[in-house]
């Protein structure tokens, strides 16, 4: 049964239509109907896992010849690996439609194999970002044709990679890493319009996948966002590149974060103004001090305890979920940070394991109360 028709069932129950138990054999009875093309979990397993290792043996062997095969030979297996892939999913999108998807998805990896593979056959010297950019817009015309979930995460994840590709080009190697408060501010925002992708009238498929890469991204972008202020980030990149550089940078990190949250949320996309007045504290925070690392971890705490608020406004058990976690490992962090020191060897050890045994049991008890109140029952 899926989500939107078990909301639907809860509101004809809050309205008075149905009485719980009708509701429940409702349920029962949903849930114990095969929907037609619908694979078993193992088969979807199966098909991934299936996906991944045949897309990795076929350019592990192509790798493995490489020498031997003439450039007209490369190129020729180049084209054939990105075809056979695709030809593959169209053929089986009638009879197994998860394993048409499989196997598109693959056609789209094979794809950005072989556009590098192809600069490599005709020593091509070019912009390399630029065979990212191709990359991405044969992943969106993927989406735009397939209407998968698979491309809609291609895309998602190589959009950011081609700027980032963009980024260490336009500034020396090592400047591009000593200010890169930019890329990564830009980059949690977009994780965060990821994460907020999935509404209460708006669970399709791919936004259920949108949304789970952000919970599987935003705890590792926050953690990098509190990262990048330290001493080795203090080259202004006007002074490097010119203001013209610092202006698309802010553009470009800025902007797409807020088309992309208005494109999917409307009006609500107004969450990211708070999300980036909270990435700027934290960007700005030293955390070499006691005090900026209480204060960093505070806005740790702040920020989890936010997703947490999200995620029970839309009823999202994933974003209660990290949110929750996020709240722990800020816990932790500042314990390790400004208390263990302190405590001496013996009684940090102590602390650490009440630490994980209570703060493990109260933080599962609030999780749990959390999730009821998102799934509008008793905890």
């Amino acid at each position: 049964m899926t989500s939107a028709s078990d909301r639907l069932l809860q509101r004809w129950q809050e309205a008075g239509l149905i009485d719980a138990g009708t509701a429940d054999r409702i349920r029962s009875w949903e849930s114990a109907q095969d929907a037609p093309g619908t694979p078993h979990k193992f088969a979807a397993i199966a098909f991934g896992l299936g996906g991944l290792l045949l897309i990795a043996g076929v350019f592990l062997f192509v790798s493995a010849h490489w020498a031997e095969l003439s450039p007209a030979a490369r190129y020729t297996v180049v084209l054939a690996a990105v075809a056979v892939f695709h030809v593959g999913g169209a053929l089986s999108a009638t009879t197994m439609p998860h394993l048409a998807t499989t196997l598109h998805a693959a056609g789209t990896a094979a794809l950005g194999a072989g556009i590098f593979l192809c600069g490599q056959i005709f020593n091509m010297a070019e912009h390399w970002p630029l065979a990212l950019l191709l990359w991405a817009l044969g992943a969106a015309v993927s989406a735009y044709l397939l209407r998968d979930w698979p491309h809609v995460l291609w895309v998602a994840i190589l959009i950011p990679a081609w700027l980032w590709g963009e980024w260490i080009d336009a500034l020396p190697g090592s400047i591009a890493w000593r200010d890169d408060n930019i890329p990564v501010i830009g980059t949690t925002l977009l994780v965060l319009t990821y994460l907020g992708a999935l509404g209460r009238d708006q669970d399709s498929v791919w936004r259920q996948a949108l949304s789970r890469l952000g919970i599987a991204t935003v705890i590792p972008a926050c953690i990098a966002l509190g990262l990048i202020n330290s001493e080795v980030h203090n080259t202004p990149i006007a002074s490097v590149g010119g203001n013209t550089n610092a202006i698309v940078a802010w553009s470009m990190a800025l902007l797409l974060p807020f088309l992309l949250a208005f494109a999917l949320r409307g009006k609500q996309a107004a969450y990211l103004v708070v999300a980036l007045a909270w990435a700027l504290l934290v960007a700005r925070t030293d955390w070499h001090s006691n005090s900026g690392a209480v204060a960093l971890y505070g806005l740790y705490g702040i920020g989890a305890v936010g997703i947490v608020a999200w995620g029970i406004k839309e009823r999202s058990r994933g974003s209660v979920n990290v949110g929750v976690t996020g709240f722990a490992l800020a816990l932790f962090g500042f314990y390790f940070s400004a208390i263990f020191d302190k405590l001496g060897r013996s009684l940090g050890m102590i602390g650490i394991g009440l630490l994980f045994l209570g703060g493990g049991w109260v933080m599962e008890r609030m999780r749990r109360r959390l999730i009821a109140s998102v799934e509008g029952r008793k905890p």
